[in-house]
C-alpha cells in the first residue's frame, strides 16, 4: 500500500513539474504542454469572466438609470466620447477630484487673450482650491509680458532672450518650444523672482511649498536658488519617454528626453533662481503638495493651431514631468469673421487636439467655444457679431467629431448682447469683446458651478449615496 501511495505521489508531481518545462518537440512535431490544472484554472477563468461581465452589465445600467440632473437655467458641457453617455471624457478629471487630498490635480488651460493676465482664471483656479485646496498660480513664463498687469504674481527677470510662437520671423524654432509655446535663453547670467501677494486671494497665493523650474541644460550650466532670501537646495530630476510610433518590430527603448526639472521645497513665500552658463528654459511652476492647480497658457492673438507644432517628444516629457487631469482649449475671438465657414479652421485646429491627446491620453479634454462677442447694428443695437454663431457650432462639432467634450461660453454668459451687458455693468472693456478682472469673477463663478455640477452628476453615477438633491446642494 505505502509502496503504491509513493509511486502515484511520484508520478503527481512529475506531471505537475512538466508544466514548467519548455515546449518539447519530436520528429518535427509539436507536442502539447501539461498542466493538470488546466480545467481548475478554465473553470476559475471563466468564472472571474463571468463576473466581470455581471459588474460590467451592472455598471452599464446603473449609468443608463440615472439621468444628469442639470439646474434651471445652466449651460452644462456636453460630452462626446460615447454616445450612450456611460463612459465619459470629463469623468478622468471628476475621477481625480477624489485624490486631491493626496495629490496635485492640475488643469492646463490653454487661450488668447480672453485670458491673459490670469483674468477669469485667477477667479477659477480660487473657487476650485478653496473648495478642493491647493495654492500657488502654477506655471508663469520665465519672463512674463503681463507682468505688471497680472495681480495673482509678483514676478521680474533679467538677462533672458525669449522667444515665442507668435514671434516666427524672430529666431523662433518651433522644434525648441516647451509646452507654453516659447523657450527662454540666458545670457551667460539670468535670473528670475517671484514672489507671493496679499492683494488678491492671500490665503492661497502667498505662500507656497513647491517651485519647480523646467529646462534644457547645455554643458557647464550651473543654477542656485535662493527661498525667502536664504540659499536652498535644488532637487533635479528627468522623465523617460516612449520613442515615436515606429513600425520596427525592433522598437528602441524609453530614452531620457533632455528636458528637465529642478525643485525647491519649504515655505516659500520670495524665490530667486539664478543662472549661469547656457541652456534653454520653459517657466516656473509654484504650487503646493496637494489640492489644485490651474495653469495658465495665455498667446495673445492666436487662433490655436500653435499648439500643434509643439513637438510630441516635448509634450511626452511634460505629461511625465508635469501630468494634468483636465486639458482645455479656448480660442476663436482672433479668429471670427462675417463669413460662413469655419470648416478648414477646425480641421486644422483638430491637429492640435490630436497632439495633445497622443501625449496625455489619460486626461480629460475640453473645448471651450468662442466668447459672445458684441457689435452695433443698423438699428443702434448691440447684438452678437455675425460668424460668432457659426464658430461655435462648428467648434461643437469638432469637439464631436473628436469625441472629447464641449462648453458652450458663448450661451453661458448670455447669448446676444452679453458682452455690451457686461460693459455696461463695468465687467468688459468698449471693445465689447473682451473681459475685465470683475467679468473673470462673473463667468469664472459660472463654469466653476459648471464643473461642480459635472462633479455631482459623476458621483451619483458611480456611488448610489449621490442620488439625492439634497446632496448636490451640499456638494455645490
Amino acid at each position: 500500500m505505502k509502496r503504491t501511495f509513493l509511486l502515484t505521489l511520484i508520478i503527481v508531481v512529475v506531471l505537475v513539474g512538466m508544466y514548467w518545462l519548455p515546449q518539447i518537440s519530436l520528429f518535427g512535431v509539436n507536442l502539447r504542454p501539461v498542466d493538470l490544472l488546466s480545467e481548475l484554472k478554465t473553470e476559475e477563468a471563466a468564472d472571474s469572466t463571468v463576473t466581470e461581465s455581471q459588474e460590467e452589465a451592472q455598471r452599464i445600467r446603473q449609468a443608463l438609470a440615472i439621468s444628469d440632473s442639470i439646474p434651471e437655467g445652466m449651460t452644462p458641457i456636453e460630452d462626446f466620447r460615447d454616445s450612450l453617455n456611460i463612459d465619459r471624457e470629463m469623468d478622468q478629471f471628476y475621477k481625480a477630484l477624489r485624490s486631491v487630498k493626496k495629490r496635485v490635480v492640475r488643469i492646463a488651460y490653454f487661450g488668447d487673450s480672453f485670458i491673459e493676465g490670469d483674468i477669469f482664471t485667477a477667479n477659477l483656479r480660487e473657487l476650485l482650491q478653496e473648495r478642493y485646496g491647493g495654492n500657488g498660480v502654477g506655471f508663469i513664463d520665465i519672463h512674463s509680458q503681463v507682468a505688471g498687469f497680472r495681480t495673482t504674481i509678483v514676478e521680474n527677470s533679467t538677462g533672458w532672450q525669449d522667444y515665442n510662437a507668435n514671434e516666427r520671423g524672430k529666431g523662433f524654432n518651433p522644434q525648441l518650444q516647451g509646452i507654453n509655446s516659447r523657450y527662454y535663453v540666458p545670457c551667460g547670467s539670468a535670473t528670475i523672482k517671484a514672489k507671493g501677494q496679499n492683494r488678491v486671494f492671500p490665503e492661497h497665493l502667498d505662500t507656497v511649498s513647491t517651485a519647480i523650474i523646467y529646462f534644457t541644460p547645455d554643458n557647464g550650466l550651473k543654477m542656485t536658488a535662493m527661498v525667502n532670501d536664504e540659499e536652498a537646495q535644488l532637487t533635479y530630476s528627468r522623465a523617460l519617454v516612449e520613442p515615436a510610433d515606429t513600425t520596427d518590430s525592433m522598437a528602441p527603448a524609453p530614452e531620457y528626453t533632455d528636458i528637465r526639472k529642478a525643485v525647491v521645497q519649504g515655505k516659500i513665500g520670495r524665490l530667486a533662481i539664478n543662472v549661469n552658463g547656457k541652456g534653454r528654459f520653459y517657466g516656473l511652476a509654484l504650487e503646493g503638495k496637494n489640492g489644485i492647480i490651474v495653469d495658465n497658457f495665455s498667446m495673445r492673438g492666436s487662433i490655436g493651431w500653435h499648439l500643434a507644432t509643439i513637438p510630441a517628444e516635448t509634450l511626452k516629457a511634460f505629461a511625465r514631468l508635469r501630468h494634468y487631469d483636465l486639458i482645455i482649449m479656448h480660442y476663436g475671438l482672433n479668429m471670427v469673421t462675417s463669413e460662413s465657414g469655419y470648416a478648414a479652421y477646425c480641421e486644422k485646429f483638430k491637429k492640435s487636439i490630436n497632439n495633445f491627446r497622443k501625449a496625455f491620453p489619460e486626461t480629460s479634454m475640453l473645448i471651450i467655444s468662442v466668447s459672445n462677442r458684441d457689435q452695433r447694428n443698423a438699428n443702434g443695437k448691440f447684438e452678437t457679431m455675425r460668424g460668432i454663431t457659426t464658430l461655435v457650432e462648428a467648434q461643437r462639432q469638432m469637439a464631436q467629431d473628436e469625441h472629447i467634450a464641449f462648453w458652450n461660453l458663448q450661451k453661458a454668459m448670455g447669448g446676444s448682447g452679453s458682452t455690451y451687458r457686461m460693459q455696461q455693468a463695468g465687467q468688459a472693456n468698449r471693445d465689447y469683446t473682451h473681459i475685465n478682472f470683475k467679468g473673470g469673477s462673473v463667468i469664472g463663478q459660472i463654469f466653476y458651478d459648471v464643473l461642480q455640477n459635472g462633479k455631482w452628476n459623476y458621483e451619483r453615477r458611480h456611488s448610489p449615496k449621490h442620488s439625492s438633491g439634497k446632496q448636490q446642494a451640499a456638494d455645490q
